[in-house]
């Protein structure tokens, strides 16, 4: 069977990028609303990665330890989304979320219910912008807390057949420049599924 690299072409990517880019837009707004300040996103880039691979290619400059939410779903395609931030930019978009205010200590309590907030919020858009877009319907279960090593949480524990779609996307919120990366792990059926999805839609 061929690999996710080889069945998704460019024009599948860049269509990709554009359906994300919607459920990224609403996210933004929502997330607008709650730092009560303007939210600009940069330009998506997506690509396909294997698993194993994501730790070396995520960023120029990778972070050893990230802080985000996985969000599993199912329907006609299925994997994980993931929202991940390195660990120092999490507290400044929770700080953002919650107030400059907010003692640094108390900050840190309640980084996980924010940060799985602010996860809810965007891996909800995407994921239900996908599901619109190609009329299908996708159920999500509850977005999980994770905080770990990078290395650790992209781990192919001995498979070929699992995939990374990469979206790489920078917020700004009050000039401050939070990377934020959100990351869709399937299988080489579901991303089959998510191609013929894409070809019926430009009807190719």
């Amino acid at each position: 069977m061929k690999a996710a690299k080889d069945v998704l072409e460019e024009i599948h990517l860049d269509a990709l990028g554009e359906l994300l880019n919607i459920g990224m837009g609403s996210a933004a707004a929502a997330l607008s609303t709650m730092v009560k300040q303007e939210v600009l996103l940069s330009v998506p880039m997506i690509q396909v990665l294997h698993q194993g691979e994501v730790p070396t290619q995520i960023d120029d400059n990778p972070p050893k330890t990230v802080c985000g939410v996985k969000q599993s779903f199912d329907g006609d395609f299925s994997g994980d989304a993931v929202l991940l931030f390195s660990e120092d930019k999490s507290l400044s978009l929770v700080r953002a979320v919650l107030g400059e205010s907010m003692p640094l200590e108390e900050l840190g309590e309640m980084e996980e219910e924010a940060i799985t907030e602010i996860g809810n919020i965007i891996l909800n858009a995407c994921i239900s912008s996908l599901a619109n877009i190609f009329n299908e319907h996708l159920h999500s279960d509850i977005p999980e807390y994770l905080q770990e090593e990078l290395v650790d949480l992209f781990k192919a524990e001995g498979r070929d057949d699992h995939y990374v779609l990469l979206l790489r996307m920078t917020f700004n919120i009050a000039e401050q420049d939070i990377k934020g990366y959100v990351t869709f792990i399937m299988d080489i059926e579901s991303i089959i599924k998510v191609k013929a999805q894409i070809n019926r839609m430009m009807g190719l």
